[in-house]
């Protein structure tokens, strides 16, 4: 009896992909922005370049400089504001 509650102690969830965790959080980050008045596409374009910024270290291009400008107060009433975004460092 002991050993299998061991074996139960010592499993591991199973492990999702980056890929997936990437998703996921995009589409989190994509309904918060929703949520606070960012039109759906405008929203889409944001996540994608919060997720690529913060996870992957990509500089966000000019027009989402531009997107993140024009939206910087949606992002920080979300909670997805970074400086360096603007910035592009």
């Amino acid at each position: 009896m002991q050993a299998s509650a061991t074996v139960l102690l010592e499993r591991q969830p199973p492990k999702t992909s980056k890929r997936a965790t990437l998703k996921r959080l995009g589409a989190r980050y994509w309904h918060r922005l929703m949520r606070v008045g960012v039109p759906q596409q405008d929203a889409k374009e944001l996540a994608i370049a919060v997720l690529r910024y913060s996870h992957l270290d990509c500089r966000p291009s000019s027009e989402e400089k531009r997107l993140i400008g024009r939206y910087c107060r949606h992002l920080g009433a979300v909670g997805l504001w970074h400086l360096e975004l603007l910035l592009g460092s």
